[in-house]
């Protein structure tokens, strides 16, 4: 009988605690809407928000018009930048395949981050109309290349892309042009140079034209008097001077300068070895940075002399001084350049460059080049479209560019 009645009691207890917790969520509904929560600071909201993913920024811009208006200004953008995240992706291989018979069907592929550091495998495409183009480019994120004499700017991030208005005014025709994507940390602008140059190669003229990447931008000439000369190879840019290697004519080859900000440029000649006479057609030589200088990676006599590579660091500009380092390629290696035709192309992280073979086959691979202890390391790519190694040579072009400046969610106003 105590038994059942203790029974009866432990039932009836449980039972009413059901009901209580019943009765206080349908309290807690009805109080709802009067329910304020409490307000997240500003800063610590944006700090949260700095450390996310670009897709999941771009996600709260559409909550409200605060947060858009939050997220998108410049101080955002750059703390984004900035702060470290480690739900942000790594660094990522980029790789534009350009047909010159029909631009509709150019792609840019990405790879995804991975631990693999034999192997990367493209398996999204970023491709938008008109994508696609020539000396592809990286800066904080942002692409540049050039496509019919045009400069266009993409942001992966969030699938920007912007066409830069054509050039009307040069008195150079017909011509080529070369653009260069750069940042001006004081005023934190981005800036696109471009340097517009005779197609006859024994012509040496020149001009120098500057956009800035902001609403309303237009072209403008700056530095009519500068030399004339002929840009050869990418840009390297370091505390906002942007550099690049160019001929003043067919035998004087040239460092050029471009002060990001004032807009100023400068030029140097380049040192050759004592009774090395060579010609605009014959050198082989890129810019890198070198030891956070900048620094001239020659390799035109890389086949010639069994490996054997020069590098020329500036170390003072106003002196005109000049370090120069002989560098071979390992014996065990250096097949690997000598027997195929392989181009240089410096990346952003220092010390260090890409071998990218000159022809797209199949299997595709290249080769970091770790200038610190001269090392090669292979990497095959996987993922590049069949389509494309069945086309014919002249029609194809293809270009890798190596980014590890993380997401940018900045957006350019046109």
């Amino acid at each position: 009988m105590g038994l059942s009645f203790l029974l009866a009691i432990s039932v009836h207890h449980k039972r009413m605690k059901r009901m209580s917790r019943r009765r206080r969520r349908q309290r807690e509904i009805q109080n709802s809407n009067t329910w304020v929560a409490p307000e997240i600071p500003v800063d610590l909201l944006i700090q949260i928000m700095a450390r996310l993913p670009a897709k999941s920024v771009m996600r709260f811009k559409c909550i409200s018009k605060y947060l858009s208006s939050l997220l998108c200004s410049r101080y955002f953008c750059n703390l984004f930048l900035r702060v470290p995240s480690q739900l942000q992706p790594q660094p990522r291989i980029y790789m534009t395949l350009l047909d010159d018979i029909s631009y509709s069907k150019s792609v840019l592929l990405s790879s995804a981050p991975s631990t693999c550091l034999s192997s990367v495998v493209f398996d999204q495409d970023l491709t938008l109309r008109r994508m696609g183009g020539y000396s592809l480019r990286s800066v904080r994120g942002f692409m540049c290349y050039t496509i019919c004499l045009e400069a266009r700017i993409y942001n992966p991030s969030i699938r920007q892309l912007v066409k830069l208005p054509f050039i009307k005014s040069s008195n150079i025709d017909p011509h080529y042009v070369l653009h260069f994507l750069c940042h001006d940390p004081v005023n934190n602008q981005y800036k696109i140079l471009c340097v517009i140059m005779s197609k006859d190669i024994q012509m040496f003229k020149s001009e120098l034209w500057v956009f800035v990447l902001e609403a309303g931008g237009s072209w403008k000439r700056v530095a009519k008097d500068f030399h004339p000369h002929r840009p050869t190879s990418l840009e390297v840019t370091m505390k906002g001077v942007l550099y690049y290697l160019a001929w003043t004519d067919s035998h004087t080859f040239v460092l050029v300068s471009f002060d990001i900000m004032s807009e100023e440029f400068n030029m140097i000649q380049v040192p050759r070895k004592a009774g090395d006479v060579l010609t605009i057609l014959k050198v082989r030589a890129i810019l890198i940075n070198y030891g956070g200088k900048v620094a001239v990676f020659d390799y035109t006599y890389v086949r010639r002399n069994n490996g054997m590579l020069d590098i020329w660091v500036m170390k003072d500009w106003r002196k005109k001084e000049w370090s120069m380092k002989t560098m071979a390629l390992q014996p065990s290696q250096v097949h690997f350049i000598t027997r195929n035709k392989w181009r240089p192309k410096a990346i952003s992280l220092k010390d260090n460059v890409m071998w990218i073979p000159q022809k797209l086959t199949s299997p595709f691979y290249y080769f970091y080049h770790d200038l610190r202890i001269n090392d090669l390391k292979k990497v095959e790519v996987k993922g590049i479209p069949a389509r494309y190694f069945s086309k014919p040579e002249r029609t194809r072009y293809f270009d890798i560019e190596f980014m590890d400046s993380g997401e940018n969610i900045f957006e350019f106003k046109q």
